[in-house]
This record gives C-alpha cells, structure tokens and sequence, in this order.
C-alpha cells in the first residue's frame, strides 16, 4: 500500500420509487429497503482493485411481488476525480447504465461513457437477474491501485465454525461500545483507519477522527445501544470469500444503536471483517 493513486473513484445511483442496495465485489456499500427518490454518490476508491472489478446494484419495488412500473428507472455510473477537486461539482463520468425494468423487452444500455477514463465497462456481460432484482455491472481499472485488506484475507469457509468465532468477535466488540471505550474501539479499526486514509488522501488522525463513534456515546439521550442479540446470527461472505460479516433479522447490523422516539429508526453499526492468521481484523 505504498502508492498513492492519480485519481479517487465513487459509484453514483439512482431510482425513483423503488428500494435499493449497492454492493462492490459483494461487500454492501448502501442498503435502502423503503422506495423512495434519491440520486446518490459515494466514494469507492477502498473497493476499487487493479484489473476486473464488479458492481451489483439492487433495485426492487415493495413489497417484492409488486410490478416495476413502466416509469421506474435505474441508473448507476462510476465518476472519478483527481485529488483536491470537489466530487461533487467536479467529478466526471466513467461510464453509465441505465435500465427501465418496467418496460416489456428491456436491456440495460450503456450511456456516456468516457474513453479516457481509467475505468473501462464491460458492456457485454452486463446482466439484469430478475430472480434477485439485480444489476450487475463488470468493469476493469486501468489505474495502478494498492492491494486492499479485503484482497489479503484467508480464504473462509461457510460454516457454523465461522459464525461462532466471528460472532466472539463481535461480542468482544460489543463490549467496548459497552464501556463507550472509543479509542480502543478506533485502535480495533487501524487497518480500515489506513486504507481510508490512503484512498481518500485525508490523513490518517482526520479518518479516525470521521470514524469515531463518541457522537453515540456524547448523545445517550439520542442513542441508546441495542441488547447484543443471543439466537444464531447469519454468515455472509463476500469478495471472493475473504470478507465475512454477520447480521440478524433482514440486513440488520449485530451492533446498533436505537434512535430515542422511535421504534423503527436505528444507526446500524456495519464492520468488515478479515481473517488473518487466525485472528480477526475489521477491514472495512
């Protein structure tokens, strides 16, 4: 992880009246199970590897056995922009899909692409699964990256095994958002810390700083922490089985905190994991 990288890389989306899901190389970037309206970028730069990479966009109307109306429009585009300039007015456009799943005979088109872009779309093995209400979106980095923690990890098994032991670490975890202990909590997320850093080309005390949870622990009249959850959890594995996370009910986070007045709003406290030499690490 030595190089820096010539430019910075963000994956933008948008539905109107649908939910919605990104992932990169399986790894949820962004989940939203209510339909709504939005146009939404973030950056991606720590997803991003050298060569081929995937994107995989879920769009799906509520509840699920409802049909796509003929309005409804999917977009999804990678931008890229060089350090120092503001994504949000000055990033461009790599490539764009567009799809209208609504329509009878759709096929996902791509628009505005980019030659000069770093980013390349394989537009041939674009693909709309109609099973799984899902885009997925191949595309090649010519840019020299670095290798990510989530490229290094051991490769994992889907076993009860694995569940057990993550879900260890996770309680283990759990107990430090006990003891509001932010800066172990920050030394637990050092490999993520450096690899945000690097990506973003903020400095590494400023990442910490953005992925610090004392805005939890400074608001207990706002937040209060959720009871660990004691049935069995769900493993899922991504990125070519090197990256492991648990959930419970839905997509729901192992860890998060309850909103005070309201019983459906919860911050969801999403960590990545990694194993290495048999131990642990978030990655992401």
């Amino acid at each position: 992880m030595a190089q820096e990288t010539q430019y910075q890389f963000g994956v933008r989306w948008s539905v109107n009246g649908v939910a919605s899901s990104v992932d990169m190389q399986e790894i949820m970037l962004n989940f939203s199970g209510v339909p709504g309206h939005q146009n939404t970028m973030l950056p991606a730069s720590q997803y991003i590897r050298n060569g081929r990479n995937e994107i995989q966009f879920y769009a799906w109307p509520v509840p699920s056995d409802k049909p796509f109306e003929e309005q409804h429009e999917l977009r999804l585009s990678m931008e890229y922009w060089e350090q120092g300039e503001n994504p949000n007015t000055e990033a461009k456009t790599a490539f764009e899909v567009v799809i209208q799943p609504g329509l009878e005979g759709f096929k996902p088109e791509v628009v505005n692409v980019d030659d000069q872009a770093p980013l390349n779309v394989v537009a041939s093995s674009i693909r709309w699964d109609d099973d799984y209400f899902r885009l997925e979106v191949p595309f090649y980095n010519r840019q020299p990256m670095p290798t990510w923690c989530w490229e290094e990890g051991d490769v994992l098994r889907d076993s009860n095994a694995t569940r057990d032991s993550l879900a260890r670490e996770y309680r283990r975890l759990y107990t430090l958002f006990e003891a509001q202990d932010n800066d172990a909590l920050m030394d637990a997320s050092k490999t993520m810390i450096e690899e945000l850093a690097l990506a973003s080309g903020e400095p590494e005390d400023y990442v910490r700083q953005r992925a610090s949870f004392s805005m939890f622990f400074d608001n207990p009249n706002l937040f209060q922490l959720d009871p660990f959850p004691e049935e069995p959890m769900t493993l899922n594995l991504a990125a070519d089985n090197r990256v492991a996370w648990l959930t419970r009910e839905g997509v729901a986070a192992p860890i998060r905190f309850g909103h005070a007045g309201s019983d459906e709003q919860v911050s969801n406290v999403r960590l990545y994991f990694i194993q290495r030499d048999g131990q642990w690490e978030i990655c992401r």
